[in-house]
């Protein structure tokens, strides 16, 4: 099973001087410093922060996940500022992991602003679908988010700033199928999608009432869902306010309920089918979101856990069903 997550994070700070953060060996030097909590202990094991620099991180005692393990710097690309870092050896890989590379861009936005874009990207055996919640960009976004307030226009301080601001951000999922993308967006498209969400995942997408519309822009419905890791399931309200059956493009956004009063200003759902071949297609779940400054508890709950349960849970029902077709 392949997979990958991405969380994106705009910051008010210029393009080259987060790179000189996020480029070299001083992101997990800062983020250490800044978050203790998420990065107990980083040390290098060989390397000055190039390519082929190879790092042990650390993570602090009673941690649910794993404790440790060594990645390699494997690409650095200082034009375009991408760096990516593969885990080569530890927790990760015992738990099952077979694959498992973290990426960051940075893109800028303009003379002072840019997007930080973290992705993990990773692979486990068919079977090991509790490996799905283990890939996380929670503490990338930590990161990207206090290393954004401990910034200015210019430079980098070792104060963080406290003005009050809006943060704007998202967090993607991306799973590549064996199935047409025409035939994933006959689901996708309308209310079809969550009708075989709750189908399939009754226990995770636990109701889904239609207040209005028949799945076309202007659709209006209420859901309640339990995403994993969660103790309690979240209801709330959505419209369909964007289908774009050219592109195989969809997006929803809540309008009442749970969703909203936790915290968030915007939360939006974006699904995404993208064609890769007669054969092939990705699906790439999407989720919208802004909340105020100072409420970072809300980042774990705008996760894309669920969606990417339906997207496997999903193309594995289409896969099987063209399959039991066939042979009838």
């Amino acid at each position: 099973m392949k997979g990958s997550k991405c969380h994106e994070h705009e910051a008010d700070v210029p393009a080259a001087e987060l790179w000189k953060i996020y480029g070299t060996l001083r992101f997990v030097e800062l983020v250490h410093e800044l978050l203790p909590q998420v990065l107990h202990k980083v040390d290098v094991v060989k390397g000055d922060g190039t390519v082929g620099t190879v790092i042990q991180v650390t993570f602090p005692p009673g941690n649910p996940g794993p404790q440790s393990y060594k990645e390699l710097f494997a690409k650095i690309d200082n034009e375009n500022r991408v760096k990516e870092a593969a885990v080569i050896e530890g927790d990760i890989l015992a738990i099952g992991f077979t694959k498992y590379v973290t990426r960051f861009e940075i893109v800028e936005k303009g003379p002072s602003s840019s997007v930080i874009r973290s992705t993990v990207e990773y692979e486990f055996d068919d079977g090991r679908d509790e490996l799905e919640a283990a890939a996380s960009t929670a503490p990338l976004a930590a990161a990207a988010e206090i290393i954004t307030k401990q910034s200015t226009t210019s430079e980098f301080l070792g104060v963080i700033a406290t003005a009050e601001c809006k943060m704007k951000e998202s967090n993607s999922h991306e799973l590549v199928t064996d199935v047409p993308a025409s035939e994933l967006w006959k689901i996708y498209s309308g209310l079809g999608f969550v009708q075989l969400f709750h189908q399939l995942l009754p226990h995770v997408l636990q109701n889904v009432e239609v207040i209005r519309g028949d799945g076309g822009v202007g659709t209006v419905i209420k859901v309640t869902v339990l995403p994993p890791g969660n103790s309690s399931p979240i209801t709330y309200t959505e419209e369909f306010v964007k289908i774009d059956n050219e592109n195989y493009i969809k997006e929803t956004l809540a309008i009442d309920g749970e969703v909203l009063n936790l915290g968030f200003i915007k939360y939006g759902v974006r699904l995404e089918i993208i064609d890769k071949g007669p054969c092939s297609s990705v699906i790439k779940s999407s989720v919208v979101y802004e909340f105020d400054d100072g409420r970072p508890e809300l980042e774990a709950a705008a996760g894309t856990t669920h969606l990417a349960i339906a997207a496997r849970e999903i193309a594995k029902y289409l896969k099987k069903h063209d399959a039991t077709e066939a042979s009838s």
